[in-house]
């Protein structure tokens, strides 16, 4: 069963909303709506799970012509790594699925993309994340052990633009053009892919 965290109150208020993200945590399949105060707007999404257990799939319920339709969104980090997924508006219902069969509990927390981390000169990680660069045009090295791609959202979390992509291992530099969401993930041909990465870092220059 879903359990949900914001001082045990269902629908919190618009200040406690803009001060954290909204938890939702469970075991096994399950599925919930997205809070009155999200729906309707591009969500950042972060998810995982319990320490030693592996990762989870994140679906999405969007309704399109009179027809409810769900569509695979991303995956959590293995174990307890930590997976941001960018969660377009037209979804109003999530749902967890894959791995979630295993022993532990999944966690996802929903906000809004301003509540994305800020960029800082290093940053590395294993999955796909999203950072809040507010500088201006500058260039980044990066390292990827495997396939990947990084990409630039407004701060609303839409008009992305791709900065680079490759399907295998690649070292690099991309152009990070001004302020935005610089989002690091994984997938090729034109597809992101959130969830589990090999290795990566980046670097501003």
């Amino acid at each position: 069963m879903v359990s949900h965290r914001a001082d045990d109150q269902h629908e919190p208020t618009e200040a406690r909303r803009k001060a954290e993200p909204i938890t939702f945590s469970g075991r096994g399949r399950d599925e919930f709506d997205v809070p009155p105060a999200l729906s309707g707007r591009v969500l950042l999404a972060e998810a995982w799970g319990r320490s030693l257990g592996r990762g989870f799939s994140i679906d999405g319920d969007y309704t399109e012509d009179g027809i409810t339709r769900r569509k695979f969104l991303g995956d959590s980090g293995w174990g307890s790594d930590r997976a941001h997924i960018v969660v377009p508006a037209k979804y109003h219902r999530l749902a967890t699925s894959k791995g979630v069969n295993k022993p532990g509990r999944w966690n996802i927390a929903l906000g809004e993309p301003s509540d994305a981390p800020d960029l800082t000169t290093e940053t590395a990680g294993n999955t796909s994340r999203v950072y809040a660069y507010h500088g201006a045009k500058t260039h980044a090295e990066v390292d990827f052990e495997g396939h990947g791609s990084v990409w630039l959202y407004d701060f609303q979390g839409a008009k992305e633009q791709k900065l680079i992509e490759h399907g295998a291992k690649f070292r690099g530099t991309i152009v990070i053009p001004g302020p935005g969401l610089v989002a690091v993930a994984g997938g090729h041909g034109g597809a992101l892919r959130w969830g589990s990465l090999p290795d990566w870092g980046m670097t501003l220059r």
